[in-house]
């Protein structure tokens, strides 16, 4: 019902299409130039101003008294050139853009659920008071026009990274179910790592700081390994230092393989695809992983969350991957990545 009521306001033919048939609330451009270093523009200071507080956000602090305000990088525009597509930024706040795009989602949720199942677009749209505020009467291209503009939104760019390692036969990749106490995506599955794109300096266009590679590596450190305090430097943990080494000589690449709009909350996403074609990076480090303590469930079958990339049941409908059980950018971004990995030379 979700996914029929945002065809209609974005265009049908523009929602994303996986495996089995199954349609997911995004709109997916798939990527002109894999070069991790090229999707992200500018970044100029937050001009606009966004509510301080919402409904939302005063439920959330209800519920959870330990949200923290972290800074994000936030989308200011999608530039689309012959060199591909690259997002120029901001920073933004968490409780902004729960206050302008998370806020969206939910009230797209409840109205499906308080209105008859008979009821019309028309009406349904008419109890979505902030995304018809943001759209008015524009639909189709013209509504996802107002999304890649980050019109009238502090949209928190996001990563989904597709982490595939070689295991000397087969490549295999990481999917978990998130923890119910999160504020986003509660218990929902999604690919290993994930993150929101977020400055971890003072100074937003510190190097260090503002870079999809040094982020991935960090998470990867978080969500993998469960270090903590990765935000310090996550190069000083073996297996990290191990891959950025692979990463400069060969051993293993990181590309860009799409950029995603969640019609659900209005947020962007980048699709990236990291590979460790060594199958020495496993046999050193495999013993070590142990997800997030914090992001995930925590149960003792972490050997349970590999897939191999011939399972094709987690598409179909009712497995990890259904749009009903997975939070759908991780599946685009495996569904994009799954045909790049498969013209690896070692398999």
């Amino acid at each position: 019902m979700i996914v029929n009521f945002l065809g209609w306001l974005y265009g049908s033919d523009n929602l994303f299409q996986g495996a089995a048939g199954l349609t997911y609330p995004l709109v997916v451009r798939t990527s002109k130039n894999p070069d991790p270093f090229a999707v992200l523009g500018d970044w100029a200071v937050e001009t606009r101003s966004f509510p301080e507080s919402s409904w939302l956000l005063e439920e959330m602090q209800k519920t959870n008294s330990h949200l923290w305000n972290g800074k994000t990088y936030a989308l200011r525009y999608l530039e689309n050139s012959d060199q591909g597509d690259r997002l120029h930024c901001s920073t933004g706040s968490y409780f902004d853009t729960v206050n302008t795009c998370t806020i969206l989602e939910v009230e797209l949720r409840r109205a499906m659920a308080t209105l008859p199942d008979n009821a019309s677009h028309e009406v349904r749209y008419e109890a979505m008071p902030l995304r018809q505020k943001l759209h008015g009467t524009r639909k189709g291209s013209e509504a996802l026009e107002d999304a890649w503009l980050g019109k009238g939104r502090s949209a928190a760019i996001a990563i989904s990274c597709f982490f595939a390692v070689y295991d000397g036969q087969d490549y295999q990749y990481f999917i978990r179910q998130r923890s119910a106490n999160l504020a986003d995506g509660a218990g929902l599955y999604h690919i290993v790592p994930s993150m929101v794109f977020q400055p971890t300096t003072n100074a937003p266009l510190d190097p260090k700081s503002y870079n999809i590679q040094n982020t991935i590596l960090r998470e990867v450190a978080e969500e993998l390994f469960d270090h903590e305090d990765a935000d310090c430097n996550p190069i000083t943990y073996p297996e990290i230092a191990d891959l950025q080494s692979l990463l400069v000589n060969g051993g293993a690449s990181l590309q860009i393989s799409g950029i995603a709009m969640d019609l659900l909350c209005l947020r962007p996403e980048i699709l990236a695809l990291l590979v460790v074609d060594d199958p020495q990076w496993l046999a050193r480090h495999g013993s070590s992983l142990r997800f997030s303590r914090h992001e995930y469930t925590t149960d003792k079958t972490d050997r349970e969350s590999w897939r191999s990339l011939n399972d094709i049941s987690v598409f179909l409908p009712g497995g990890e991957f259904d749009p009903c059980n997975c939070v759908a950018t991780g599946a685009a971004s495996v569904i994009l990545g799954l045909p790049l990995i498969r013209r690896s030379p070692v398999l």
